[in-house]
């Protein structure tokens, strides 16, 4: 089978250029359409239970979507594949946790569908708004890259599932992983000032291929200057291991990957970005001088 980014061209492809004028389409972390006098965004994520989703986290992944353009979400609609036998109790649990993060971000759940399957399926379709789209591909020589918050906890969080945590590091990486949050205090900034963004939920060094290729741009990182949660460094140094691995390659972050003018320092770093790199001509992505490999996550890798 292709691979997740090799099926999405193929199958775009077949389509041919169905969007509307003036509609943005396929190739950014939602679609947008003209909407008064900005743009309504459009998104949707599906997640298989045991594969893509902790209860309550998978709108965390459409609003994450609506932030990377600039958006605020506003409106979401819910389906369901429900295998027989699902207990009340975990239906329950689970639309505890979808409406815990409606209320923390601010959209509402005004309906969806309901079907049998073989696994337990959510699928969210998220609306959002924003006055100007920030797409994937606007990065120009010249500008910084920057990512937001900190990075590599949640890939950390994933690998300690399934048993109780042993010390105050481990439960914080838990927590990363099981409790991620979507940045919607950068809505703002991305929207008034970015030039392109996406958001780091396949793992760092692939959103920075796909904004290199998006930018017909060449990515130049500094290793060092890459912001690792500190309770990971802890945790990856009495293991032997290099954090930056994990900061680099783990997703299921719903952090911020951005590039923005450089006379824009100041406003980026009080939003709590952390410049990580410059924007060059030519193309590719080079950490520390040598060239960087995307291996984040595949949703149809075995």
């Amino acid at each position: 089978m292709a691979s997740e980014f090799e099926l999405i061209r193929r199958l775009a492809a077949r389509l041919g250029d169905g969007a509307p004028e003036g509609a943005i389409g396929i190739g950014d972390d939602a679609a947008a359409v003209p909407w008064g006098e900005g743009w309504l965004l459009l998104t949707c994520d599906i997640a298989v239970e045991g594969r893509h989703f902790q209860p309550g986290a998978m709108d965390t992944a459409n609003v994450s979507d609506i932030v990377a353009c600039g958006g605020e979400p506003r409106h979401a609609l819910i389906s369901l594949g429900v295998p027989l036998g699902t207990g009340d109790a975990r239906l329950d649990e689970l639309y505890d946790g979808i409406g815990e993060a409606a209320a923390a971000y601010g959209f509402a759940v005004l309906g969806g569908n309901v079907s049998r399957s073989v696994e337990l399926i959510v699928d969210v379709f998220m609306t959002g708004t924003t006055q100007r789209f920030v797409p994937r591909g606007g990065a120009q020589p010249g500008e910084r890259v920057a990512v937001s918050g900190t990075l590599g906890g949640s890939a950390a969080g994933l690998e300690l599932l399934g048993r109780e945590p042993r010390n105050e590091v481990e439960r914080l990486l838990l927590q990363r992983h099981c409790r991620p949050r979507a940045r919607t205090d950068l809505s703002e900034t991305l929207s008034e000032s970015a030039s392109a963004a996406i958001d780091i939920s396949d793992g760092l060094s692939s959103e920075l291929h796909h904004l290199a290729r998006a930018s017909g741009v060449r990515l130049e990182i500094d290793p060092a200057r890459i912001p690792c949660l500190s309770a990971l460094r802890e945790w990856a140094e009495a293991r032997g291991e290099d954090p930056l691995e994990r900061a680099l390659h783990g997703g299921e972050e719903y952090e911020i990957l951005c590039a923005y003018p450089p006379e824009r320092d100041a406003l980026f770093a009080e939003a709590g970005f952390t410049a990580i790199g410059e924007v060059g001509t030519g193309e590719g992505v080079f950490l520390g001088g040598q060239p960087l490999a995307a291996k984040g996550w595949d949703h149809l890798a075995e």
